[in-house]
């Protein structure tokens, strides 16, 4: 077997197989929009190696066919880019990517019938697939986005990609109408050593990255009320946790605050579990909307919250809690001619706290105090805090 139908084989194997994985881990990973177009991106290579195959072996120097084997090559990099940049929430431009093929085709032509140049004509497929991958590949590491799991491998496999097109590109530019036998064994060194592994690389990387977003929706669904999409009792023992332990670094004050909606039994009750619910998820916007910057909520239990203040002594902590009890007595539920109140304990971090629940239990005593004053009301527990 010669060294070009070598290569030709393990390349078409690979994208089939990638194809393949492609397309089950639509069905059974996370994100399958971004999985189908993955597939299609080693499914359409699939056809380009049959295709270039046949051209080589078959009819070489056919410029017709050429074309038609170039067009298809430019399109597998249109499609890795537009799953990147769908994955990056960013504009897909699907109409400019289809100009540029068609400015590529275009120049293909030109060197293919009105200004004959063999290695001008070749180097247009591997340098337009490089500059197609980067414009993708970009939008993931753009400034101010941060990697998700998985982001990284893919987005240094296809940079890789992308340097090997741009070598290669630069080498069929180099030969034009007269190759030399020294450019035509650094071409083949290139594809031969460069396309194989990274295209596993690429499908692997790209499976890494889906298996990625399934564990994320399974975490997120893990830390995650069903009814209300506040964070749960799990994810709130996680962030006391981790903000105690920047709070006793940085040497700031923390505040907890747990929120007991007054009379919620009875909401119950008197107007059914639907109204009850109803309660607890405009609670759930509300904290939502105003913890959105310098907070961190969830919902305990029952019709109980736990509101986190970083950086904010008991003083300034009562007086956001004393807003959000106003803005509690705002909400109405349907037409049901009730007033919603809340109760609120207030407690901080001391210097002897060993984990949440100590605050918590300083918080819920506070609470306790409210509820016995009469409800609707905020009670602060004065235990000692961190200095701040």
């Amino acid at each position: 077997m010669s060294v070009d139908a070598f290569i030709f084989a393990i390349l078409l194997v690979v994208n089939a197989l990638m194809a393949l994985a492609m397309l089950l881990a639509a069905r059974t990973l996370g994100q399958p929009r971004i999985a189908y177009i993955l597939a299609c991106t080693f499914g359409i290579n699939v056809l380009l190696y049959i295709v270039d195959a046949i051209y080589i072996f078959l009819f070489r120097g056919n410029l017709a066919l050429n074309l038609i084997v170039s067009m298809i090559a430019m399109t597998p990099p249109i499609f890795a880019a537009t799953a990147y940049r769908l994955r990056s929430g960013l504009p897909l431009h699907l109409g400019r990517l289809a100009a540029a093929h068609l400015a590529a085709t275009a120049l293909i032509l030109w060197f293919s019938y009105f200004d004959p140049n063999r290695g001008y004509r070749s180097a247009i497929v591997p340098l337009f697939a490089a500059s197609v991958l980067i414009f993708g590949t970009t939008a993931l590491v753009r400034p101010g986005r941060r990697l998700r799991l998985g982001e990284r491998p893919i987005v240094i496999t296809s940079y890789a990609l992308a340097a090997i097109e741009v070598a290669g590109g630069l080498v069929l530019a180099a030969m034009r109408n007269s190759p030399t036998p020294a450019l035509e064994r650094a071409y083949t060194m290139i594809v031969f050593l460069g396309l194989p592994g990274l295209t596993v690389a690429a499908g692997i990387f790209s499976l890494y990255l889906l298996a990625g977003d399934l564990a994320e929706r399974l975490r997120v669904a893990a830390d995650t009320d069903s009814l209300t999409g506040a964070p749960n009792r799990r994810a709130i023992e996680v962030t006391g946790a981790r903000l105690m332990d920047e709070a006793r670094i940085a040497g700031r004050p923390l505040t907890i605050a747990i929120c007991d909606v007054d009379h919620f039994k009875e909401i119950n009750d008197l107007h059914g579990h639907g109204h009850g619910d109803e309660v607890l998820c405009r609670l759930t916007g509300l904290f939502r909307e105003q913890l959105a910057e310098g907070g961190d909520y969830g919902r305990f239990g029952g019709e109980e919250f736990v509101l986190f203040f970083p950086g904010s002594n008991l003083e300034q902590a009562r007086r956001r809690v004393e807003a959000l009890r106003e803005r509690i007595m705002e909400i109405s539920i349907g037409d049901l001619p009730i007033r919603l109140t809340a109760s609120f304990g207030v407690a901080g971090m001391s210097l002897t706290d060993q984990s949440l629940a100590d605050i918590v239990r300083r918080a819920d005593r506070a609470l306790y105090a409210s509820k016995e004053a009469g409800r609707n009301r905020t009670t602060v527990d004065r235990q000692g805090q961190l200095a701040g």
